[in-house]
């Protein structure tokens, strides 16, 4: 056990000291690795925070439930005590004919034409309404929820505006899918950026492999050096991605600040994401270990076949 131990402390401080003697090349490939990294986390940080916003679409998904004209004040307490008792339903609140009247009548007094028009009516003309907010913004959640409140007793007419849950609902669908095949061709050009790094280590020290084969040394023994290559170039590429992730979403939010007090917003991207943090260095060492395995096994193959041959 301590020689295995010992064997894995040498292969480590063998590697460390190969990257420090070779700095800049070694920064520039885990810089590589950083920014392959870097791009779909990227999406999916925004994907991630698609969600805040539906807190500023919440108008956008109501359901108004408007009431028949001589709907009684039973009634109106009918309909409420069934939509509290409604699983889907996720707040809701009443607004009277007299409260939607009187609102209507204070709108119109900085509009002399609305305002006359409104005059004109002589009556209220406005039903009971019941503004409802779903649980969910699935637009087929939101399209059966509008079908039973419609079938509901007393009620006139239920209307939604499904547009911006449909639009949300197909972009986070299409960049969830645009994330998967993005990551996969960068994981791809990962491993072969790794892999040819580790196999001109190997090459340059061809000789070295082989007077070890010559000694007795075993595959595993050869190879682990070469592993640890491949897992430190992952794990520093992993860490500047997320240092990147970090400058880039605080650099968003400082760019969007104005932006958002405009619109009386709070929305800002997610700074610090533990979990996914964690999954990019871990994603970019097993990337880094694969490429560097696939490589040393390919080339300790083709030194084994070609001294054979000799």
């Amino acid at each position: 056990m301590n020689n295995w131990l010992n064997h894995q402390l040498q292969a480590i401080k063998l590697v460390l000291s190969r990257m420090r003697a070779n700095l800049l090349s070694s920064f520039m490939i885990c810089l590589v690795v950083g920014v392959a990294m870097c791009l779909p986390s990227l999406f999916y940080v925004g994907v991630d925070n698609l969600s805040k916003l539906t807190d500023h679409m919440q108008n956008e998904t109501e359901i108004s439930l408007f009431l028949k004209l001589d709907a009684s004040h039973d009634t109106i307490s009918e309909i409420d005590a069934l939509l509290a008792k409604n699983p889907a339903i996720k707040q809701y609140h009443l607004v009277t004919k007299d409260e939607a009247w009187q609102q209507l009548q204070a709108k119109s007094k900085s509009n002399p034409d609305v305002n006359n028009a409104v005059n004109q009516l002589g009556k209220n003309p406005l039903p009971d309404a019941f503004f409802i907010q779903a649980k969910s913004i699935e637009p087929d959640d939101l399209a059966t929820l509008k079908t039973s409140l419609q079938s509901i007793p007393g009620v006139e007419q239920a209307l939604l505006n499904t547009d911006w849950a449909k639009r949300l609902s197909t972009i986070i669908s299409l960049s969830k899918n645009l994330i998967f095949f993005i990551a996969t061709l960068l994981a791809i050009v990962l491993l072969v950026i790794i892999g040819n790094t580790v196999r001109m280590q190997i090459l340059t020290q061809q000789n070295e492999i082989e007077v070890s084969y010559l000694i007795g040394a075993t595959n595993s023994f050869i190879r682990t050096p070469f592993l640890y290559a491949g897992v430190f170039y992952g794990l520093f590429g992993g860490l500047f991605a997320v240092l990147m992730i970090l400058g880039i979403t605080l650099t968003f939010n400082y760019a969007i600040a104005d932006l958002s007090s405009l619109y009386n917003s709070d929305f800002s991207l997610t700074i610090f994401n533990g979990s996914l943090f964690l999954t990019v260095v871990s994603t970019a060492v097993l990337i880094g270990w694969l490429g560097s395995y696939l490589a040393v096994t390919r080339a300790i193959a083709s030194i084994i076949q070609l001294q054979k041959n000799h």
